[in-house]
C-alpha cells in the first residue's frame, strides 16, 4: 500500500479551494493571541470547557450509559464502573495531557505506544502495543494487511509508524510543505495503517490535537475538535480509501482529504471567533441561523433542511450546533444514520 508522506507528498498539487482554506486558517492562527490575552479566569474556563466538550462530542453517539451519566463522568462527579465508563475518563485525561504538555511531547513510535497505553491505564485491557493480527479498517470493508505471520504484522506496523514519524520531522525540517498539509497527511497515513487492534479512531483524534498544537494551531485548546472523524463520516472514508483511491491518493484523493480536514479546522476557528464576538460583524450568527431553521420546522427535521436553507454554513458547524442543542436537551434524534431525523423537545 502506498502512503502519502515522503516523496508523494512533495509532488502533490494542492487545488485552489484548499489553498484558500490554508490562507484563512493561517490568518486565524495569527489572531490566537486574542484568546490568550483574555482574563486568566476566562482562559481557564475556555480551556477546561474545550476538553469537556471534546470528550462529550467524541462519546455521545457510542456511550451506552446515557447522556446524563456521560456528563457526570466527564466532570468527575461519579466513579466509572464499566469498561465503557472507564474509556471516557481515560480519553479525557489524555486530552488534558496533550493540551497542557504538547510542547514537550516528541512525535515517535514510542510516544504513540505510550499514549495508547494511557487509554487503557485503568482497565484490564492491555494497551500500548501494536496489533499482531490483520484487521479490516473500521467499516471500510477492506483488509489493510498482506501478512499472515503474527510477529511479521507487529514488527511491520511498528516500522511503518516509526517511518511515518521520521518523515513527519523530515518534512518539517525541509520546510517545503505547509505544516497543515503535513499534519493532514500524517493523520491520513495513520488511519490507513490503523496500528492498534482498537481505539484507532480515538488515537487519530489525539494525534491530530497534538500535531496541531505543536505547529502553533492551538484551536483545540480553546474549542472542541471532538466531532472530527466521527462515525457519520465513515461513508466519506469509504470513498477516500477505495481501490481507486489507492491509485490516486497522491493527487485527487489527497485533495479530497485536505478539503475535509481543512474545512473542519477552519470551521472550528470561525465558530470560536463568532462565539467570542471577534468578527466585528453585527450579522446574525451561524448558530442563530441554524436554530431559526429548526424552530421554524414543524414535526421532524434533518440536517439537510439546514444545508438547503443555509448552504454557506460548513458541515462541521452544523454538526456542532446540533450536538450542542442535543446536549442542552432542546432536540433529540429519532432515527439515526446518514439521514438522521430529529425533533424538538
Amino acid at each position: 500500500m502506498g502512503y502519502t508522506m515522503g516523496t508523494k507528498l512533495a509532488n502533490i498539487s494542492v487545488d485552489m479551494n484548499n489553498v484558500k482554506k490554508l490562507c484563512k486558517i493561517n490568518e486565524y492562527k495569527g489572531e490566537q493571541i486574542v484568546y490568550k490575552k483574555q482574563p486568566k479566569n476566562v482562559v481557564a474556563l475556555m480551556t477546561d470547557d474545550a476538553i469537556l466538550k471534546f470528550v462529550y462530542d467524541t462519546y455521545i453517539d457510542s456511550f451506552l450509559g446515557g447522556q446524563e451519566n456521560l456528563v457526570k463522568l466527564i466532570h468527575n462527579e461519579i466513579t466509572p464502573q464499566s469498561r465503557d465508563e472507564i474509556s471516557v475518563v481515560e480519553f479525557r485525561d489524555v486530552i488534558k495531557t496533550i493540551n497542557s504538555a504538547f510542547e514537550d511531547i516528541k512525535i515517535s513510535s514510542q510516544t504513540i505506544l505510550e499514549l495508547h497505553g494511557y487509554l487503557h491505564r485503568y482497565s484490564l485491557t492491555r494497551g500500548g502495543r501494536y496489533r499482531n493480527e490483520a484487521i479490516v479498517l473500521n467499516d471500510f470493508g477492506k483488509s489493510i494487511d498482506d501478512f499472515d505471520n503474527v510477529q511479521e504484522i507487529e514488527n511491520n506496523i511498528g516500522n511503518k509508524v516509526e517511518s511515518l514519524c521520521e518523515k513527519y520531522y523530515k518534512c518539517l525540517e525541509e520546510n517545503k510543505i505547509q505544516d497543515l498539509i503535513i499534519i493532514a497527511s500524517f493523520i491520513m497515513d495513520f488511519i490507513l495503517i490503523s496500528p492498534f487492534k482498537e481505539d484507532n479512531l480515538a488515537m487519530s483524534k489525539i494525534m491530530t490535537l497534538l500535531l496541531l498544537n505543536k505547529s502553533g494551531y492551538e484551536i483545540g485548546r480553546f474549542t472542541s475538535l471532538g466531532n472530527l472523524y466521527n462515525d457519520e463520516n465513515y461513508s466519506y472514508f469509504k470513498t477516500i480509501f477505495s481501490k481507486q483511491g489507492d491509485l490516486e491518493r497522491e493527487s485527487y484523493n489527497m485533495n479530497k482529504w485536505l478539503d475535509y480536514f481543512l474545512s473542519f479546522v477552519l470551521a472550528a476557528y470561525e465558530d470560536l471567533n463568532e462565539e467570542m464576538n471577534l468578527t466585528g460583524s453585527k450579522k446574525e450568527t451561524k448558530t442563530r441561523r441554524i436554530e431559526k431553521v429548526i424552530n421554524s420546522t414543524l414535526g421532524y427535521f434533518t440536517k439537510d433542511d439546514v444545508r438547503n436553507q443555509c448552504p454557506d454554513i460548513p458541515e462541521p458547524t452544523i454538526n456542532r450546533v446540533f450536538n450542542n442543542l442535543r446536549k442542552s436537551g432542546k432536540i433529540e434524534v429519532v432515527a439515526k444514520g446518514r439521514s438522521a431525523k430529529w425533533k424538538k423537545r
